[in-house]
């Protein structure tokens, strides 16, 4: 994922080490850039499913 404030390029995983001394634990659904803190919203699990569909769709249709 890319960060929209400092266009920092990182896995969402990498985001978890930032949010260990909040009081909220991590339940805040909220993704924050280990680069300059800014906080993104997570996406929804419908809106990852269609991506991945739509990846699958695109990448079956280039190989034929």
């Amino acid at each position: 994922m890319k960060c929209p404030l400092c266009g920092y390029e990182f896995q969402a995983e990498d985001s978890k080490a930032t949010c260990q001394g909040c009081p909220l634990g991590g339940a805040c659904h909220m993704i924050r850039c280990p680069n300059c803190n800014y906080e993104i919203p997570e996406e929804p699990g419908l809106i990852k499913a269609f991506k991945a569909w739509k990846e699958r769709k695109s990448g079956i249709k280039g190989k034929g």
